[in-house]
């Protein structure tokens, strides 16, 4: 028949033993081609294996939320697209070992997440007010000592105070800050910006922030204009910090803080440390598939592979035995007997068995058309538009001639036309 026309298929019932269904439909699937025909379609609710599917889908979520916290570690790269590898040497897989495993590695990731987030904010902090003592320094002399900060009055009476307020701003948000304090303040508010050198990483988006230090100055040290002030700060969501008294204060805070910083950075750099060292099991190779992907990939196409065998078990209906209908080209029958055989160990009262359906068949015979690897990707092209319906012509063998001729005209129309424009330039 080759690209001809499909396959002659044929019906039959396949019945399975519950105890051991999920073997015969790894092996029978694995090794031949057959469809499946949901028997449960009317009703929705009868899916005897519906549980593990779900367990499965709880698995899947794990693996995606590792795989995101793996990608932000640097050195910590999976490897993939070995799945001939994985279906040689997945028999030794087992899904309640690989449920518990992931279990574990959830909490424990997810600490690791929350203990680095609070160092991160904890050392952003430090970084923030480090700068706003710094900018302080400068605003108030530098390293020349002064007797007062900005808590001595300009002009010697306590209700002419000068009110201010310092914190940190990110610099998206400068001009919709200061516009927002000179409309709420009335023109009575000056504010200064001094951009921050070092960027401030945020752990909650897994970005660099650009930010700036703010002073704010009005007049008043209490009243219903400071008020204000603070309720703008606190509506876009700015960290405040305290501005010091004096030069001299300004420097011990620096000192302390530059301390800190370095404590910080320690703790956040054993985190990662820790982080790595238990991320480079789930990259390597797993020592029953050293040529395989990493453990991690190994799990994923382990669940992909388990929902999938649990999908068509869900599409049997429960009895004695589980029962579906099922499609299969007629030159396979053989090799489908021979492996329900050859699954059916010497314990097994009962086996797997494939009978023919001399009942009508609810559904129309599907399409299947053998390939090789020359003709695989022009019965893909012919795919696209429209797979040929069951024992119709298959406009793929004319496409093996056509498809060449005709994508070498469209490189040839290409070169001409590249001529073309050389000429007229």
């Amino acid at each position: 028949m080759g690209l001809l026309r499909s396959e002659a298929m044929k019906h039959g019932m396949l019945v399975l033993p519950v105890q051991d269904a999920r073997r015969y439909i790894d092996k029978v699937g694995k090794e031949t081609n057959i469809q499946f025909d949901d028997m449960n379609a009317s009703h929705g609710y009868r899916r005897p294996f519906r549980k593990h599917v779900d367990r499965i889908n709880e698995m899947e979520r794990i693996i995606r939320f590792m795989v995101e916290e793996l990608s932000r570690i640097e050195g910590c790269e999976l490897t993939t697209q070995r799945v001939n590898e994985f279906l040689a040497a997945d028999g030794s897989i087992k899904m309640d070992d690989v449920e518990g495993e992931l279990a574990r590695l959830y909490k424990q990731f997810s600490r690791f997440k929350e203990n680095d987030a609070n160092l991160q904010g904890e050392r952003n902090k430090s970084v923030e007010e480090q700068q706003v003592v710094r900018a302080a320094i400068k605003m108030m002399g530098g390293g020349v000592s002064s007797p007062g900060g900005l808590e001595k009055p300009l002009l010697g009476d306590e209700d002419r105070k000068l009110g201010y307020l310092t914190g940190v701003v990110p610099q998206s948000d400068e001009v919709r800050f200061v516009r927002a304090l000179w409309r709420a303040s009335r023109g009575n508010a000056y504010t200064q910006l001094t951009p921050i050198q070092q960027s401030v990483f945020d752990p909650k988006t897994g970005q660099k922030v650009e930010k700036s230090v703010f002073v704010i100055f009005f007049q008043g040290a209490v009243g219903a204009m400071k008020d204000k002030v603070v309720k703008i700060c606190q509506a876009f969501q700015v960290n405040m910090y305290t501005w010091p008294s004096s030069v001299n204060a300004a420097q011990r805070t620096d000192n302390q803080l530059a301390r800190q910083l370095a404590d910080n950075n320690l703790a956040i750099q054993a985190c990662h440390d820790l982080v790595r060292a238990e991320s480079s099991e789930l990259v390597a190779p797993s020592p029953d598939n050293p040529k395989g992907n990493s453990k991690l990939e190994e799990w994923r196409l382990f669940c992909i592979k388990e929902k999938a065998i649990y999908t068509i078990l869900n599409q049997c209906q429960e009895g004695m035995a589980l029962r579906c209908e099922v499609w299969y080209p007629t030159a396979d029958e053989k090799k489908i007997h021979a492996l329900l055989k050859e699954g059916r160990s010497e314990h097994d009262s009962q086996g797997a068995f494939l009978t023919p359906d001399k009942m009508a068949a609810k559904s129309m015979a599907p399409t299947y058309i053998k390939t090789n690897e020359y003709t695989e990707s022009f019965q893909q092209i012919i795919n696209t538009y429209g797979i040929p319906g069951y024992q119709e012509a298959n406009p793929a063998l004319l496409t093996v001639v056509t498809f060449p001729f005709i994508f070498g005209m469209m490189y040839g129309d290409v070169g001409h036309g590249g001529l073309l424009l050389l000429v007229g330039i």
